[in-house]
């Protein structure tokens, strides 16, 4: 009588961790979408990429853990004696999904704040380019400016010798 109950009770626990691992499935799903979305908007920072790398190395390691999971949950039947470590494993699995989740929003804003940077870096980079064209621009007017009135100056005294060289010529 005792191995039954024993046994229904572990079809019920098996029951139980085959559910908790469809869930954790579906939420590793989402965070491989949401990371696939994290590595297209890092390409753009690189700052990050040493954070995303880092972040991808531990989701490996918690879909890894997840993987031995579902393994212990086929055998969970054939290994009683195991089925208490399993447990504690899924807990220690959950608190790092956890951690990682709070992880991510982390490097989600962190993400968002070095774009809109990058962006004003951007923007401000392009103002200075323009700002150096004008001034290289106004230079050149500037030589061309003093050249004319150094080539008028001589002109002009030029001039002034030749009135006053008529002037004289003609007194």
């Amino acid at each position: 009588m005792q191995s039954g109950e024993l046994i229904r009770q572990l079809k019920q626990e098996n029951d139980q961790l085959q559910f908790e691992l469809k869930d954790l499935n579906y939420l590793i799903q989402l965070k491989e979408e949401e990371l696939q979305q994290l590595y297209t908007s890092a390409s753009k920072v690189s700052e990050l990429q040493s954070s995303l790398d880092q972040n991808l190395y531990e989701f490996e390691q918690l879909h890894s853990k997840i993987g031995e999971l579902h393994e212990q949950v086929v055998g969970v039947t054939k290994r009683e004696s195991s089925l208490e470590e399993e447990m504690i494993q899924s807990i220690q699995v959950e608190t790092a999904y956890y951690e990682m989740k709070e992880q991510l929003t982390s490097t989600k804003a962190a993400l968002a704040d070095l774009s809109f940077q990058l962006a004003e870096a951007t923007n401000l980079y392009h103002q200075v380019a323009n700002l150096k064209n004008k001034v290289a621009s106004l230079e050149s007017n500037i030589e061309i400016i003093l050249l004319d009135n150094g080539f008028l100056k001589e002109e002009l005294a030029q001039y002034r010798n030749a009135n006053q060289s008529y002037i004289q010529t003609n007194e």
